[in-house]
């Protein structure tokens, strides 16, 4: 078959269908009937003649392998190369080769060295992506050295709080550009190391990693270790606007966190103190800000002579402005609050074993050690109380410290919590366990308060009598009915109120909203809950059944015992039971559709089953480190499949917008973008 092959190069056809064939130069061509091989040919065939009648037809064909016609073709044979790219497991850069015979696609897919197709490209694609991105399994000496020297240029940049000193990455191509010649693959780079004796020739300096250099005293002026206290601490810097971690950094060791003064914080570092000066003098009140006049001479003089690291800064700053200008600034009128954050020191708590067990801007980041449980004894005794039933205790602080010069520090906050059925008064380590129970627990209170209010709101919510039955899955009426109340108790007393007299007055107001909120909530409850059993019963209607309808029976089963489980109140805003109900009648919709023609909507339901699959997975990989915004978007997402269901399966329903699996997509590329 090689041998007639080769004289046949031209008869060479490639399989379309069933005996029919593309010939070369772009004909169809089908096994003449009284072949041998008709109805047994094989993927490529060749033909001893081509003959047209009716129809082109290969006559005389023999099965051929793919693999010979390279070969057998030589110069016949054109070749592309496309796709140039850099394969970190080869060691060079790559591209796609594609070879064609008489029009015909002979090998549709080969990895090549693009070096000997374009040598300049592919020098400049492992140039870009092999050194200066760093994508090699194992780099070389060089760089790591050069990537060493750049990590110190961005450090210096992180202090300086600017982006003009490392060159651009096109300035590091030239670097390499003008020492290396088609050197397009790790053989290569080897080869040229040895011959150079070394990679010297390679490493990187400052010189040619910097714009320009900075000047030692503006250097100088962002230290890398500050004192505070007794003790030295050291500094990371971070320029990166709007980011948590944006300006400096002082890592405190949780042994010391006690023994750092937080006066010490108000003065960051030398290099940026004349911008938050400038900041402080611009926000005064105009009053006060005309009298220092021209402001840029008055920082200038303040940043020159006002001495440092006396006390809080806007203590000395008060002082040295009265006995310097003859302005007397109450320390009220500073607009701290007007700070970026970069210019409010960052505090970093970490342990032994260098664990970060905190950080943030408030100085009460430095009593993260002295937590709720060392609180003396006789604290915990004035403030703790159980079994609270009104608001007797007096106002609540958002924290309670220990007082000055007391040996061991600490630091504790106050909220009411909910125990059982029982309303406590507890010291909390953390301000975000403390305003977590707190709201919660106050609209407990507020139930108590306002007792009768709620009783009559609890005589409103009663579900009709013919609904009993259809309530009776989703836990019963009277499940049904003590969630609506507790969610108008929630959505209307679920707040932050720290006084007595915060509280009578939000008792006062929030009382008669009780009544009007309760039918609210009912009437948008009653009509989910008989659509519920309507889609239950449409839904029972497919058990029993065999094949694609038990597999049907045990997604929608699934999908409405997801949708609307026994908490659903407490569960879903008033807004979202409107749509609810729609989802519902969707589900009504498709089981009743499904009874009919079940391999229809098994064959429906393969995009939207896809989607719920995948948010599954991406459910389960939420951690606790994953965002709140991640939170809500996977919750965006499931409402986007609800929606989608919807227009598969009942359209007639209308969706609230556009839906399709563009947009599914689109949302699900960005989840995953989310930490």
């Amino acid at each position: 078959h090689r041998a007639v092959l080769s004289g046949f190069l031209s008869n060479i056809a490639q399989k379309k269908d069933k005996n029919l064939y593309r010939a070369a130069r772009g004909r169809e061509a089908m096994i003449f009937p009284g072949s041998g091989l008709f109805n047994k040919a094989g993927e490529w065939i060749v033909a001893a003649e081509m003959v047209e009648t009716s129809r082109l037809f290969a006559r005389t064909v023999a099965s051929i392998d793919a693999g010979w016609l390279e070969a057998a073709g030589g110069g016949l044979c054109r070749t592309s190369v496309r796709d140039a790219r850099w394969d970190a497991k080869r060691g060079e850069v790559v591209g796609t080769e594609q070879v064609t015979l008489f029009g015909l696609v002979i090998v549709p897919a080969r990895t090549v060295s693009y070096g000997r197709v374009n040598p300049a490209a592919a020098t400049d694609l492992f140039i870009r992506q092999a050194l200066i991105a760093g994508e090699l399994g194992k780099p070389f000496a060089f760089m790591v050295h050069n990537q060493a020297m750049i990590a110190k240029v961005r450090a210096i940049e992180e202090r300086l709080r600017r982006r003009d000193l490392l060159v651009s990455e096109e300035a590091l191509g030239g670097f390499y550009r003008s020492r290396l010649a088609e050197v397009y693959d790790v053989r290569r780079l080897s080869r040229l190391i040895r011959q150079h004796g070394g990679d010297d020739f390679l490493r990187m300096a400052e010189d040619d990693l910097m714009n320009y250099r900075p000047e030692p005293a503006e250097l100088d002026l962002y230290p890398e270790r500050l004192k505070a206290g007794e003790q030295s601490f050291g500094l990371r810097y971070c320029f990166e606007p709007g980011g948590e971690a944006d300006g400096v950094t002082l890592q405190v060791p949780s042994g010391l966190a006690a023994a750092v003064p937080p006066a010490a914080l108000d003065w960051l570092v030398p290099g940026l103190l004349r911008e938050k000066v400038a900041l402080l003098l611009k926000a005064l009140p105009k009053a006060l800000r005309t009298r220092l006049m021209p402001l840029k001479d008055t920082v200038d003089v303040i940043v020159a002579e006002m001495p440092r690291g006396h006390g809080p800064l806007l203590s000395a700053l008060g002082e040295f402005v009265h006995r310097r200008f003859g302005v007397d600034v109450p320390a009220a009128a500073w607009p701290v609050a007007a700070l970026p954050d970069h210019l409010q020191m960052r505090v970093t708590v970490t342990a032994p074993d260098g664990r970060e067990l905190g950080s943030g801007r408030d100085p009460a980041i430095l009593r993260l050690q002295a937590t709720a449980s060392r609180v003396p004894s006789d604290v915990r005794q004035l403030w703790e109380r159980i079994g609270i039933t009104r608001w007797d205790f007096g106002d609540l602080p958002e924290v309670i410290t220990s007082p000055a010069g007391e040996r061991t520090a600490w630091a504790a906050y106050p909220a009411l919590r909910v125990q059982s059925d029982r309303i406590d008064l507890k010291l909390f380590a953390r301000r975000d366990q403390a305003l977590a129970v707190h709201p919660r627990a106050v609209a407990a209170l507020l139930a108590l308060h306002c007792g009768r209010d709620v009783k009559f709101l609890r005589r409103s919510l009663a579900l009709p009598e013919e609904l009993h039955p259809a309530a009776r899955p989703l836990g019963g009426a009277r499940h049904l009915e003590d969630a609506m109340a507790e969610r108008v108790i929630q959505d209307l007393f679920a707040v932050d109120v720290r006084s007595e007299k915060a509280f009578n007055e939000y008792a006062a107001a929030s009382a008669p909203k009780l009544l009007a909120a309760g039918r609210d909530l009912l009437y948008a409850v009653i009509p989910v809950v008989q659509t519920y059993a309507v889609a239950r019963a449409d839904i029972a209607a497919l058990a029993g059944g065999r094949g694609p309808l038990a597999a049907i029976h045990g997604q929608l089963t699934e999908a409405i015992s997801h949708l609307v489980p026994q908490n659903f109140i407490a569960l879903y805003d008033r807004p979202r039971l409107v749509h609810l109900e729609r989802y519902l009648r969707a589900l009504s919709i498709r089981a009743r559709r499904a009874l009919v023609d079940p391999e229809k909507d098994r064959a429906k339901s393969q995009g939207p089953q896809k989607y719920v699959e995948r948010l599954r997975v991406m459910l389960q990989t939420l951690g606790p480190q994953s965002s709140a915004g991640k939170r809500h978007a996977l919750e965006e997402l499931a409402w986007m499949i609800e929606e989608y269901n919807v227009s598969i399966f009942a359209q007639e329903l209308k969706t609230v917008g556009p839906m399709s699996p563009k947009r599914l997509e689109e949302k699900i590329g960005e989840i995953e973008r989310m930490a």
